[in-house]
């Protein structure tokens, strides 16, 4: 069974977005560079290196230890490493919307929306998303 990386809901996206303006809560967006080139593969995956790799025609087959564009399990390799990266700020995945974390502090909270390679943070707790940005 291939997993897939999960996709913001467009009624969360609307929903954090008129809970911030009506807020007057600040709005960050961060954009991931590369982002399907920082996931660690979990399973064995082998392809067939691309002609003219190799001078010689060979029945050799390259073990990838990194996702790359295109492969399938990119987005989902991604996102996993993603997610663990955020365990060490206490934040909370959603249970309806897996693309949205939250995380309560004694100060506030903040919200934070992952879109494919895109990330939306807000919240109360103004020096959490200052850290959490310099962080990722």
């Amino acid at each position: 069974m291939r997993r897939l990386s999960p996709v913001a809901k467009m009624t969360t996206v609307r929903t954090i977005i008129a809970i911030t303006a009506s807020q007057g809560w600040p709005l960050h967006q961060m954009d991931v560079k590369n982002a399907f080139l920082h996931g660690d593969l979990k399973e064995d995956i082998y392809m067939v290196p691309p002609p003219g790799l190799f001078s010689s025609s060979t029945s050799v087959v390259c073990k990838l230890k990194r996702s790359f564009y295109g492969l399938k399990q990119a987005s989902q390799a991604w996102f996993d490493k993603f997610r663990t990266t955020l365990l060490p700020f206490s934040f909370v995945q959603n249970k309806y919307d897996s693309s949205l974390f939250l995380c309560m502090t004694s100060t506030g909270f903040v919200l934070l929306l992952v879109y494919v390679d895109g990330i939306v943070i807000t919240g109360t707790d103004f020096l959490l998303i200052s850290n959490l940005q310099h962080h990722l």
